[in-house]
């Protein structure tokens, strides 16, 4: 890491490929390549960032437990269908695992800069709803859309919800950001895109609504300081929650792989 923010005192991670990487060409190539089409292909299962630490399945855990406001199994939710959005959809397996696997019903959108990524994931999912239909049990409720959040506005577009959605996931988007070198104006200031994405992701989500970051560049203390002690956003978002993974110790210190932080929108 190097650099900081004069702003946060939270350091910037030097930029590398990750953060400009065409991501166009590597989701053309699954889509060449019938990547999630095998026979009997489950899309719960898709390939996904942060598999190897089991992060998928350890945030699902959190979203669906009984203590989660949002959550189908909390006995006291006051919202039956809550809107979803994911930012950097990829080929869409966190939406994909959150309705099939997590019993959420409502309305879910999968957003990325990348149309492949876009194409990708709506070809999975049209072919697992031609399926249901043959089967008679069809299933519907994501859609998927072309959106670049740094440079689009979410309230100009046709799918913008009014007042915002009730649930924001990242996995891995904020990751990507942040090792871009990529510049923009903010405030008056250029600025690193990173230092843009937290607030922008923050006016996407209803008062009292909730944002699940997971990252693996980050500590869970800096993703908490990047979304709630930065000045354009302290007065937007508070820590909620954590996903709890198994600590490691080397050398004397403890950590862990990856870090998820859930936060609340601020209601006034």
């Amino acid at each position: 890491m190097t650099g900081v923010s004069p702003n946060s005192q939270v350091k910037h991670l030097r930029p590398s490929e990750l953060g400009t990487r065409d991501w166009d060409k590597s989701y053309q190539n699954d889509l060449e390549n019938g990547f999630g089409e095998e026979e009997g292909a489950d899309l719960t299962q898709l390939e996904s960032w942060f598999d190897e630490v089991d992060a998928p399945q350890k945030v699902l855990e959190y979203l669906t437990s009984e203590d989660f406001p949002l959550s189908p199994t909390n006995p006291e939710r006051t919202i039956e269908k809550p809107k979803v959005l994911d930012l950097g959809c990829g080929n869409g397996s966190s939406l994909f695992q959150l309705k099939l696997d997590g019993g959420y019903q409502g309305p879910m959108l999968g957003v990325d800069y990348s149309q492949q990524s876009v194409n990708l994931a709506q070809r999975l999912w049209k072919k697992h709803i031609d399926q249901q239909s043959e089967a008679g049990e069809l299933e519907g409720g994501i859609s998927f859309e072309q959106f670049d959040l740094l440079k689009d506005l979410p309230t100009e577009q046709s799918w913008w919800p009014e007042g915002g959605f009730d649930l924001v996931l990242d996995k891995g988007t904020f990751d990507a950001i942040s090792l871009s070198g990529e510049t923009m104006e903010l405030d008056g200031q250029a600025v690193r895109i990173v230092e843009a994405y937290p607030r922008k992701v923050a006016q996407m989500i209803r008062p009292g609504g909730y944002l699940l970051i997971t990252s693996c560049n980050w500590t869970e203390e800096e993703v908490v300081r990047w979304f709630t002690q930065r000045a354009e956003v302290k007065e937007l978002l508070k820590e909620y929650g954590r996903v709890k993974y198994p600590v490691y110790e080397f050398g004397g210190r403890k950590g862990q792989g990856v870090a998820s932080v859930c936060f609340q929108r601020v209601a006034s």
